[in-house]
């Protein structure tokens, strides 16, 4: 065995494990430089939106409902201010939101790693160690949700390091990994409220399975509470005020109902996202996988803290796919328990079983190739062109439909430009007409599509119009099979030639 540190790995994976190490650290950073979305609006509203408030870039009354609530923790605003500060002035979220992916992607891939590395000890059979390796550095969606700058991604890749922390401090007899574990599971509570179910998972299997003394509950409550503490003062300095951001939540989302009002759905609805989401066939794998985990591998550490935190989810009403990605750091382990027990089966269809692995892993692959080439339908990559390009201009901003910082109703300000004018639903008017008459000034002038009817209609007018950005790059044109771009969101930007006065002459 080698030994690094307490973390034991077998000899024999020694070279794919450092191997698989830097394909998913590579894979990680890229996702981190070309994955610019957000996954859920919250975390652009109540996240970096939170984080431009405390930076002095948005107005008090500019903010989501959820601040006069106080039930947002201030944890990641609180980061967000400090990368805004460390990036200097004047505030640029683009580098910002950069930094801050290629932090939370750093924090997935390493408690990634560390979790999977400790999960070898619990296969025994080389195939399943190998396996675990494999999906920890191919599986599509981990990098993916990793360098989204969420509480649900964060929050379970810290839990996951501090149950590895428990698991080594447990079968090697040093008490200090404890004191680790209750830091890691505290930040990861304070990230996230509902990680407190993944928490009393793993507290059933230190007291009620592993017979953990007094004292040794000490170690990881005191730790935990000082890193509680940390997330008390950081509210505080966030909302000026003394609040109780956990028990806020609870209960204006659960006692008042305030989640079910954003839709409630059965318990099964879970499973037919995960279908969907992960991509069948990958996702049939998965899912059948964490199954027979479940029911095979009832003592493991993992499997006994994850149970708590599905049935609480399975009975809440209100249900989101993202509620379940702070499992997803526990994936590779579902797979390598249900192919350690299904070990006997694959080794007698050896030649069926090779196949299925090597497609399992080519069509991983092919996903993430995919992902990064696919053409571009949220506005991210567009905010990057304006900030680059216009930032300071105070331009004004023609739009065939809504402005490209509106979301749901909803007005984005943290990457808006101080200054711009906007001009909105001009595919149901003249556009021509709106842009002649408008009183510019000699601003410049920016003509906005998510639609490449409109773009087309208005760029057969106006051959001078330059292109600045388009969501769907020229090279894609060449497969365009059955004219699929003209029904799919392009969105695209053009600048007109300057002219005093109004718009156009």
């Amino acid at each position: 065995m080698l030994n690094i540190g307490e973390l034991s790995i077998d000899r024999r994976v020694k070279k794919l494990a450092r191997n698989c190490m830097v394909f998913s650290l590579a894979t990680h950073l890229l996702c981190a430089w070309v994955v610019n979305w957000t996954y859920h609006p919250d975390q652009l509203f109540q996240i970096l939106e939170f984080g431009g408030y405390k930076s002095g870039v948005i107005n008090e009354k500019d903010l989501a409902w959820e601040f006069a609530a106080h039930l947002r923790s201030a944890a990641q605003p609180a980061m967000v201010f400090l990368v805004a500060k460390i990036c200097g002035s004047p505030f640029n979220p683009i580098l910002t939101t950069f930094l801050l992916r290629i932090i939370a992607s750093i924090i997935g891939w390493f408690c990634l790693t560390f979790i999977t590395l400790i999960s070898l000890n619990w296969v025994m059979e080389l195939g399943a160690k190998r396996f675990i390796l494999y999906c920890y550095a191919c599986l599509w969606f981990l990098p993916y949700i990793h360098a989204n700058f969420s509480s649900e991604s964060i929050s379970g890749s810290l839990f996951f390091a501090g149950l590895g922390c428990a698991w080594i401090a447990h079968s090697r007899k040093n008490n200090y990994f404890l004191l680790a574990c209750g830091f890691l599971i505290g930040f990861a509570f304070v990230f996230r409220y509902q990680t407190g179910f993944l928490i009393a998972g793993l507290l059933i299997w230190c007291i009620f399975f592993q017979k953990f003394r007094f004292d040794k509950i000490m170690y990881i409550f005191i730790p935990a509470a000082f890193a509680v503490a940390i997330g008390v003062l950081c509210d505080h300095w966030f909302y000026d005020e003394w609040v109780n951001t956990a028990w806020n939540y609870f209960k204006v989302n659960i006692i008042d109902g305030k989640a079910s009002s954003f839709g409630v759905y059965p318990w099964w609805e879970y499973f037919a996202w995960s279908f969907i989401d992960m991509i069948p066939p990958v996702s049939i794998i998965v899912i059948a996988a964490a199954i027979i985990a479940i029911i095979k591998s009832s003592k493991n550490i993992v499997i006994i803290s994850v149970v708590p935190y599905l049935i609480i989810h399975f009975i809440i009403g209100h249900k989101e796919p993202r509620f379940l990605f702070p499992l997803v750091d526990a994936v590779p382990v579902f797979l390598a328990l249900s192919y350690n027990h299904l070990y006997d089966f694959f080794e007698k269809k050896r030649r069926l079983s090779i196949f299925l692995f090597r497609f399992f892993l080519v069509m991983n692959v092919a996903i993430i190739a995919i992902l990064l080439l696919k053409p571009k339908t949220d506005p991210y990559s567009l905010y990057e062109v304006i900030h680059d390009k216009y930032w300071n201009s105070k331009a004004v901003m023609f739009c065939s439909d809504d402005q490209p910082y509106s979301f749901n109703g909803m007005q984005s300000y943290f990457y808006k430009p101080f200054g711009f004018s906007y001009f909105i639903s001009l595919n149901k008017k003249n556009l021509d007409s709106a842009i002649i008459y408008t009183y510019t000034a000699n601003r410049q002038i920016l003509v906005y599509f998510d639609r490449e009817k409109d773009e087309l209609a208005f760029t057969k007018n106006h051959p001078e119009a330059k292109q600045v950005y388009s969501g769907i790059p020229s090279w894609m044109y060449y497969f365009n099979i059955n004219n699929w771009i003209s029904r799919t969101i392009k969105l695209s930007l053009y600048e007109m030639p300057r002219r005093n006065g109004c718009g156009m002459r």
